[in-house]
């Protein structure tokens, strides 16, 4: 970090990234709970949210939340194959679609995300993105041992 937080802009970044609080990637609640005030906060979250080391700074107290709570991308991703299953099971056809839009999203399936770490995605017929979804969910199932008969309990976990 090339410049250390004064205590406001560091609880700003606490609240900013306090998982179950109304702050939480709200920000101007953040930066009213760090002091600044009502008039202006929203202003000032906005100038403080494209500071690199603020930037920064919530990356490393998300990451932490993260590990603290043991939440990854492979066990969201799972939590989400397990609820589809479920869901599919129960007859529950929405939940079960929802699941798939939220996998999907992530994997960058829909037009409406762009993925800018990747210099060049190849676009996939419907036909391809059928079989690449069905084999996913076959490997997470398989990992985790769930089949789409059985409805093991549900996990708690945390989406984000």
């Amino acid at each position: 970090m090339s410049k250390a937080l004064d205590p406001r802009e560091e609880m700003f970044c606490s609240c900013y990234v306090a998982i179950g609080e109304p702050t939480f990637s709200h920000k101007k609640a953040s930066a009213e709970a760090a002091g600044f005030a009502e008039p202006s906060a929203a202003n000032q979250a906005t100038k403080l949210l494209q500071r690199p080391e603020i930037q920064e700074r919530i990356r490393e107290l998300h990451t932490a939340n993260m590990q603290r709570n043991m939440i990854t991308v492979d066990k969201v991703l799972a939590d989400l194959e397990h609820d589809k299953l479920t869901a599919r099971a129960k007859g529950d056809i929405a939940s079960a679609i929802r699941a798939d839009e939220l996998q999907g999203k992530y994997l960058a399936l829909f037009a409406d995300r762009q993925i800018i770490d990747e210099p060049a995605r190849r676009e996939l017929d419907e036909a391809e993105q059928a079989e690449a979804s069905e084999l996913a969910r076959l490997r997470l199932a398989s990992k985790y041992g769930l089949t789409e008969r059985a409805s093991p309990p549900r996990p708690v976990g945390v989406v984000i």
